[in-house]
């Protein structure tokens, strides 16, 4: 059997002779794989960076539980294809919670500095606030002719 690396998830579900229940829980399981790989060598962001004895004891303990549940065992192609995904998906996760923390580490940066323009923004509301006398001088209701009931 073989597959292509951009097969469509129902291609490699019919590869794998899985039923829909049965490829949620592959897909599950090799999530939960994938994670636990990710987290134990972080520098092992792509298939071909796995050591092949690796690959194969993933292989092992994904067929172990698949079969403990009476689902099909998936050849190596299968893990292959879903595996590069997942990593895939990690990296860019990865790459996005970096990008937050040096953001927040950013905006904090900045927060530390928000005594600064808040000191500098008093002067101006202050400003600011002796050019409402000279506006209500000139405001609409100002301007506008007298009116007993209102003005009363």
């Amino acid at each position: 059997m073989s597959i292509r690396i951009n097969a469509t998830v129902s291609e490699a579900r019919a590869a794998a002779g899985h039923s829909k229940e049965q490829w949620d829980r592959f897909y599950f399981i090799t999530k939960d794989e994938a994670k636990q790989l990710s987290e134990a060598h972080p520098d092992w962001m792509r298939w071909i960076l796995i050591p092949a004895n690796e690959k194969e004891s993933m292989l092992q303990r994904i067929n172990s539980r698949l079969t403990a549940e009476g689902i099909p065992a998936v050849e190596m192609i299968i893990l292959k294809w879903r595996v590069s995904q997942l990593l895939r998906d990690i990296g860019r996760k990865y790459a996005n919670y970096i990008d937050r923390l040096a953001e927040g580490s950013m905006l904090s940066g900045m927060g530390s500095n928000t005594g600064t323009p808040t000191q500098t923004q008093a002067p101006e509301s202050s400003s600011q606030q002796s050019q409402s006398p000279q506006r209500s001088e000139s405001s609409p209701s100002d301007t506008r002719p007298f009116d007993p009931i209102r003005d009363v």
